[in-house]
């Protein structure tokens, strides 16, 4: 156990842990997580910073309480790159989930000669930072931020940040794959409905835009498709604008897989007592495979 964090200091922050990994997707850190850290802590204000180490901007904020936001502001990211932490970050001074207070990077005197503590942070009695970098990467970090009225953070306050930080980066981390996941299961299930509804209309075709989608099924450019059907590159140009409109897709990639799905897709009766992520999976896979193979098609 650390040497100043306590036993209940430890509890609540396993009740942070829970909290953080129980919250629904959204921020890469929820506000009421930041809050309850900035409790842990003892401070004013707190937030989680993404920030580009090339252009010294912010990236993304998550800001505790919101009314305390400086992200926002032209003047404030002008001055953002004088921040000491980017000048011990440039000089490897800075570790990862290691904390240290902005009065560690500067002294008063220093901090005087700076527009960012003058014109900032002194007027919001902002007068010291506790800091953690969270993660870093090739061209961005991530981190956590406590701003305080008076100078100083006790032994107990970096203990319990440096015993957060990773537990926030596994966290973040895990919501960001979470967050990933989603929007490819949602992608997936309109690809499969859409191709669902095209599968549908297939019917409303001409003989001869049947034809056509036949021939893409092949693989068949559309040069090739004229010479076959002994018509024109301009007029299978035009039976591609019909099929695509009659069956509400944009693409031959689309009309191949449609089409390639229904061929190879069991009786409706088979299909009836499938699992409903069964189709959804099969349509958005028959997509993806067929946009690879017929986008080589001149």
């Amino acid at each position: 156990m650390p040497a100043e964090a306590t036993r209940k200091d430890l509890l609540e922050l396993l009740d942070m842990v829970r909290l953080l990994h129980g919250s629904e997707a959204g921020a890469e850190l929820p506000s009421p997580v930041l809050s309850r850290m900035a409790d842990m802590i003892g401070c004013d204000s707190a937030s989680y910073c993404r920030v580009d180490h090339r252009t010294r901007q912010l990236v993304a904020t998550v800001v505790e309480p919101a009314n305390t936001d400086l992200s926002e502001s032209p003047d404030f990211a002008a001055v953002l790159g004088q921040h000491p932490a980017f000048v011990a970050h440039r000089q490897r001074r800075l570790r990862t989930a290691s904390s240290v207070a902005l009065t560690d990077l500067a002294d008063l005197r220093s901090l005087r000669n700076l527009p960012i503590y003058t014109d900032f942070y002194r007027p919001r009695e902002t007068h010291d930072q506790l800091l953690n970098i969270v993660a870093v990467g090739r061209h961005q970090g991530t981190l956590l931020v406590f701003n305080r009225s008076r100078r100083g953070f006790s032994g107990r306050a970096r203990e319990l940040l440096d015993l957060a930080s990773p537990l926030v980066c596994q966290a973040v981390a895990q919501r960001e794959r979470l967050s990933r996941l989603t929007v490819a299961l949602r992608d997936a299930r309109h690809h499969a409905a859409v191709a669902d509804r095209a599968a549908d209309r297939l019917a409303a075709l001409t003989p001869r835009e049947r034809e056509v989608v036949d021939q893409l099924a092949e693989g068949i450019g559309d040069r090739e498709i004229a010479r076959v059907l002994g018509i024109s590159p301009r007029t299978v140009h035009k039976h591609l604008e019909q099929i695509y409109r009659k069956l509400g897709l944009q693409s031959r990639a689309a009309v191949v897989a449609v089409v390639r799905g229904t061929i190879s897709a069991p009786p409706a009766a088979a299909r009836s007592s499938a699992t409903p992520a069964a189709p959804a999976a099969s349509a958005a896979s028959a997509v993806s495979a067929s946009t690879a193979s017929v986008s080589a098609a001149p």
